[in-house]
């Protein structure tokens, strides 16, 4: 499923939080200049939510001596993860991920219990008819003519 996209940080916004950034040594521009500077920045990065900005702006006083270029701020902006549909998909991703192997663990313990024909029938038809056709397909069990499963018969040795 798609990532729902992030409400970008308003122009206002945006401002205020470069702003912070003017603490670190730069350039000296003009007024013109310095607008300038500021629309470049938020065309190249406005479409970001205004957490990604403050986060940027918090990496970048942390990390630079010098008023950082457009480049370096997308490079820190790359890094930023904290957007809520990113961690709920990944979370919803791990959920999923952790439900198909319990599943898998399951179904793996009860045909080991078929193996080595520890199920009596009654285990076997409470057995959900998903996991008795893969059973029968992994030769646990067979699917006799009155349609129920039970285990396959235990071999006789022919030289006994």
């Amino acid at each position: 499923m798609p990532l729902v996209a992030p409400v970008p940080c308003d122009a206002a916004d945006f401002a205020k939080l470069m702003r912070s950034l003017s603490i670190l040594p730069s350039r000296a521009d003009d007024e013109v200049t310095g607008k300038l500077r500021l629309s470049i920045y938020h065309r190249m990065m406005g479409q970001y939510p205004r957490a990604a900005i403050a986060f940027m702006v918090e990496e970048a006083m942390k990390r630079f001596d010098w008023f950082p270029t457009p480049r370096q701020c997308l490079d820190i902006l790359a890094d930023w993860r904290d957007h809520d549909a990113v961690v709920h998909k990944h979370r919803t991703v791990m959920a999923a991920s952790a439900v198909r192997q319990e599943r898998q663990a399951r179904l793996g313990d009860i045909m080991e219990s078929l193996d080595r024909r520890e199920l009596d029938q009654g285990q076997i038809d409470a057995l959900p008819d998903q996991v008795k056709q893969i059973a029968a397909e992994r030769g646990f069990l067979r699917l006799y003519d009155d349609g129920v499963y039970r285990a396959r018969p235990v071999p006789v040795p022919a030289n006994g």
